[in-house]
């Protein structure tokens, strides 16, 4: 009799065990696109001559003045649908005295470089861009965009001095 009651009550702990044996099927849907969220540099904006002119080591009479403000046009064509904006960064060799500056460079090679100034960036709110740095995000519609920046000549050190004024700097673009 006392084997049937302890038969029973393993049969009693049993049912209120967790069922570990049990299996639960389940489904998951996966829905979603892939893209290309991108634009294209238009060929005319892949190399890009400035001339910032010709500019007097007298008009450069303190530390911060500029000359030569010129615009630069990045051209972009085939902007997908679904880039909401970009960032920019310009990169190159910075000015030794004030880094956020790109540096004049002998590409020449003929040397006669100008002293005493770099070359500032500017978006086209007139908001400064440090050589190297990631922009701020620019709005960038389905189609094409155009984005203006602007060069100019800026003093570092006075006086500045007479030469060739000239550098090379690129531009990298990330699509948001």
């Amino acid at each position: 009799m006392m084997k049937i009651h302890y038969a029973w009550m393993i049969v009693g702990l049993l049912s209120i065990l967790p069922d570990v044996g049990i299996a639960h099927d389940g489904t998951v849907n996966i829905t979603g696109s892939i893209y290309a969220s991108s634009c294209d540099v238009d060929s005319s904006s892949q190399s890009l001559p400035v001339d910032m002119g010709d500019f007097s080591s007298s008009g450069f009479s303190a530390v911060g003045d500029v000359q030569g403000k010129k615009k630069l046009s990045i051209n972009l064509s085939n902007c997908t649908t679904g880039i909401e904006g970009a960032t920019i960064t310009f990169t190159g060799d910075s000015d030794s005295t004030n880094t956020a500056l790109l540096a004049l460079s002998d590409t020449s090679g003929g040397g006669g470089m100008a002293g005493g100034v770099g070359i500032e960036i500017l978006d086209k709110d007139s908001a400064q861009l440090a050589i190297n740095t990631l922009s701020k995000q620019y709005a960038i519609a389905a189609g094409n965009n155009e984005l203006d920046f602007y060069l100019s000549y800026m003093a570092t050190k006075i006086p500045v001095t007479a030469g060739n004024a000239s550098s090379v700097m690129y531009f990298d673009l990330s699509y948001q």
